[in-house]
């Protein structure tokens, strides 16, 4: 009686888990049943073309210089987001050349101006990462 009355308090206590409760069987040794197919010509599956062998570049590609100044994109700076990189394009500012030569307080003003949600320290790290 005690073993019961444990276990289905524990029950009603973890309900919200996922598990394996004493009424379901193992996931595993669940088995799908055959859907029955219409009569008729059934068709058979063709094997899948091999993969390409994979070719290796001769020459590896430079790294880029900072997180920012790859290919323009911004978001490779902690904190800048795709909503954050469109206001700060808004701003004149695409690469990040642009945000290292960028003034902090003069920046952080225009964000403020957009509604942005920003901090002059967060913006001076931004200008710290670009320039890193």
């Amino acid at each position: 009686m005690w073993n019961d009355l444990m276990r289905r308090w524990m029950e009603l206590a973890f309900w919200w888990v996922p598990g394996q409760r004493d009424d379901q069987q193992p996931t595993s040794d669940r088995t799908p049943k055959p859907r029955h197919e219409p009569a008729g010509e059934t068709e058979t599956p063709e094997p899948a073309p091999a993969p390409e062998p994979a070719v290796e570049p001769s020459e590896p590609a430079p790294p880029p210089t900072s997180a920012g100044e790859a290919s323009g994109d911004l978001k490779g700076i902690k904190g800048i987001g795709p909503a954050m990189q469109k206001r700060l394009a808004s701003q004149g500012i695409a690469t990040g050349a642009d945000l290292a030569a960028a003034d902090a307080e003069t920046l952080t003003d225009a964000l403020k101006a957009d509604r942005a949600v920003i901090s002059r320290a967060q913006v001076e790290r931004w200008i710290e990462a670009a320039r890193g």
